[in-house]
């Protein structure tokens, strides 16, 4: 109890040296450069000291210690999800690129706030068609889209989970074209590129394994069928974070990978099982459709069903895990 309290106050003293060095760049009692210095300072030398409740389900942690950069590669004078998002809905864009390919390519952003730079993913697809029908049939079967707006939905599905996978995004209209707008995870590698070359070497297998487990129940929940791995961004502290996810959310009540579904991280188990219908209803309607809403839902009893009867059969034990904290060790990959 103590801890905590400790931690609580010692973030509320981060948020208001925070406060009055903005105060003083604002009545130019200091320069720009030197403010930037200075909030890049209590960042990486004391954000990382803070355990809670700064990181609650709602606020997610930042993933492993991760820290958001600029384009230079400097930390950002803002790490939380909610002054990210904040900032990502009005900061002036400086330059697009198409990374992408195909109707669902990706942007890579320039974005611009008060003299700070950083780098955005950009997503606008939004394109709905109908399976071709199977068996003789006559008529279309289920409606599919592929949408950026499911970027966000998986977004908060991240958030009332607590599992902080799927990097902050916004809803954003740019030139007239509504879209999505997700901060870009630096420093990081695709899991395919790894591969190619050779440098997937995790020096925590366990942990590593067990990630991809956290991967699978996340996947099985929101129908998303299109995981592979250049979706999937690898840190220097190993954390997989999950991206691209315009196509999930499946019109479907069948659980994905369910030969996967093998164990649980117990923090996600608990929130599964706790999130009551009503509010995740409310969280996901400005994204979802309500048919959409109401796949996911069924997705979701049919998966505590299944972890459960895992549960029943093995054990809690066996069938639970709590994740393994990253280790020291970083990747050496070349920039």
């Amino acid at each position: 109890m103590n801890s905590a309290y400790n931690d609580m106050n010692l973030g509320k003293g981060i948020l208001t040296l925070i406060s009055v060095i903005r105060s003083l760049f604002e009545t130019h009692f200091i320069r720009h450069n030197d403010c930037r210095r200075l909030l890049a300072l209590v960042v990486v030398a004391v954000l990382p000291c803070v355990q809670t409740p700064l990181a609650q389900a709602e606020q997610p942690a930042v993933l492993g210690g991760y820290v958001w950069l600029d384009v230079n590669g400097q930390p950002l004078p803002f790490q939380d999800d909610e002054t990210i998002r904040e900032v990502m809905r009005s900061a002036r864009v400086i330059s697009r690129e198409i990374v992408g390919r195909g109707v669902a390519g990706v942007e890579k952003f320039v974005l611009e706030h008060e003299g700070i730079r950083f780098h955005a993913a950009y997503r606008s697809v939004d394109v709905t068609v109908r399976e071709p029908p199977s068996g003789g049939a006559k008529r279309s079967t289920m409606k599919y889209r592929d949408a950026a707006i499911f970027e966000r939905a998986a977004y908060e599905i991240s958030v009332l989970l607590g599992i902080g996978r799927v990097p902050p995004v916004v809803v954003r209209r740019v030139d007239k074209q509504i879209g999505t707008v997700q901060i870009w995870v630096e420093e990081t590698r695709p899991e395919v590129e790894l591969l190619e070359r050779n440098e997937l070497q995790p020096p925590d297998v366990s942990r590593w394994l067990q990630q991809k487990k956290l991967m699978y129940v996340f996947d099985s929940l929101i129908a998303n069928s299109d995981r592979n791995q250049g979706n999937l961004l690898i840190d220097r502290s190993w954390n997989i974070w999950f991206i691209d996810h315009t196509r999930a959310f499946k019109r479907s009540s069948k659980l994905l990978y369910q030969d996967k579904l093998t164990a649980c991280e117990r923090q996600l188990w608990e929130s599964l099982r706790e999130i009551d219908e009503e509010t995740i209803r409310q969280r996901l309607e400005p994204y979802l459709e309500s048919q959409e809403i109401t796949r996911l839902l069924s997705r979701r009893r049919k998966l505590i069903g299944h972890i459960q009867s895992l549960i029943d059969k093995h054990g809690e034990d066996a069938v639970l895990f709590d994740l393994r904290p990253p280790g020291i060790e970083r990747a050496s990959w070349d920039d």
